[in-house]
């Protein structure tokens, strides 16, 4: 037994459980300067698309952790880019996730920011 506890941290393997999370699939860089505000919701998925085909780097946005998070394969994600997701994911480390599986998707259509038309 102690031969496979041994093993274990010598491999650096870690079982850990997956855990659901849900959140808006967005680009790095809008993302992160709307949380820098206190705003941890949808982006414009036509911009965070455009981004994301630019090269800046894919990220889940969990409103409910207040949390952006890096994720490690990108390419899961790849196609939900602009969408709201549950996924099913693993910690990758401090506020980066790797994702396992994507449970459900729904098409986003963030509220614009715009000022009230006066009347």
């Amino acid at each position: 037994m102690k031969a496979i506890v041994l093993l274990v941290l010598l491999t650096g393997i870690t079982f850990a459980a997956d855990k659901t999370y849900v959140g808006w699939v967005s680009d790095s860089s809008c993302a992160r300067a709307r949380a820098s505000a206190g705003k941890f919701t949808a982006t414009n998925p036509d911009c965070a698309r455009q981004c994301v085909k630019e090269g800046k780097k894919i990220v889940l946005i969990s409103q409910a952790m207040k949390t952006v998070f890096a994720i490690d394969n990108p390419e899961i994600l790849q196609a939900q880019v602009g969408n709201k997701v549950s996924v099913s994911a693993s910690s990758a480390g401090p506020r980066s996730l790797h994702i396992n599986k994507v449970i459900s998707s729904e098409e986003s259509n963030p509220e614009c920011e715009r000022p009230k038309l006066k009347e």
